[in-house]
């Protein structure tokens, strides 16, 4: 598990947490940087503070059941990913689909993963990116991708970010620099093309993967994300996420398909 930061500190960024926060994200910086991006400015507030104790188990579920425009925003990158709520062998998801293009539909989500360290979530992929190379630029899309962003140092767009991806080629386990910058940590988290069409289950502790990417105590989160890009590969994608969660525990996670 990952290190724990002392209760002093927490208490004293509780207590400094104001009750709306604003995170204002620039499309083409360090947090989705991408060539040819014009920069576009987008302010969503954020959750109220924390309650510190009891802490719940749940903290956050996202079902997918409807989208609401008060809880998710559009993010342009480089044209437009589609998003919507679709029906898909008798459930409700998200689906993202996109054809030489890229935007990210982005949570506002602040929490201490250090009490709820848990993030799990479900996706399959339909059709995957010809051509991904995710260690550069030129080939640096993937059908399916979860981002974690964190309350660290610099401008908005300059925040740390873990992107979980289903990678078609690089092992499960891979951790890499994104090719656009080294505060973006690529994480695969599935990989291979053998289970298209089929939904996985992901289960990840945010502590221990960030002190993996990135090593010492892991920030606070600020948001959530959900991508589907094929803008630096001219290609097309299809993927489909569901309930997304945050909790303090972890649950019966499992990778085999259903």
């Amino acid at each position: 598990m990952g290190r724990r930061r002392s209760a002093s500190r927490r208490a004293l960024r509780q207590h400094t947490s104001a009750c709306a926060l604003g995170l204002t994200l620039l499309c083409g910086g360090g947090m989705l940087p991408a060539s040819g991006c014009a920069p576009q400015r987008v302010t969503i507030s954020l959750m109220p503070p924390r309650v510190s104790t009891p802490a719940p188990s749940v903290l956050w579920h996202e079902p997918f059941d409807a989208l609401n425009p008060g809880q998710w925003r559009e993010v342009e990158v480089r044209r437009h990913t589609q998003y919507r709520v679709a029906e898909l062998e008798g459930r409700r998801c998200l689906e993202a689909s996109s054809r030489d293009g890229a935007s990210i539909l982005l949570s506002p989500v602040r929490f201490d993963p250090d009490t709820h360290e848990w993030l799990s979530w479900e996706w399959r992929v339909d059709r995957f990116v010809h051509g991904e190379a995710l260690d550069r630029k030129q080939g640096s899309d993937a059908a399916a991708r979860v981002y974690v962003y964190f309350d660290t140092r610099g401008l908005p767009w300059q925040k740390r970010s873990m992107d979980y991806v289903w990678s078609a080629s690089l092992p499960v386990g891979t951790i890499l620099d994104s090719a656009f910058s080294s505060e973006s940590k690529i994480l695969v988290a599935e990989s291979g093309t053998q289970a298209a069409g089929q939904w996985r289950r992901v289960e990840r502790n945010l502590e221990d993967d960030y002190a993996r990417a990135f090593g010492g105590s892991i920030p606070d989160v600020v948001a959530i994300g959900v991508m589907n890009d094929t803008d630096n590969t001219g290609g097309e994608a299809l993927a489909y996420f569901d309930n997304l969660q945050v909790s303090r525990e972890p649950s019966a996670a499992t990778t085999e398909p259903r």
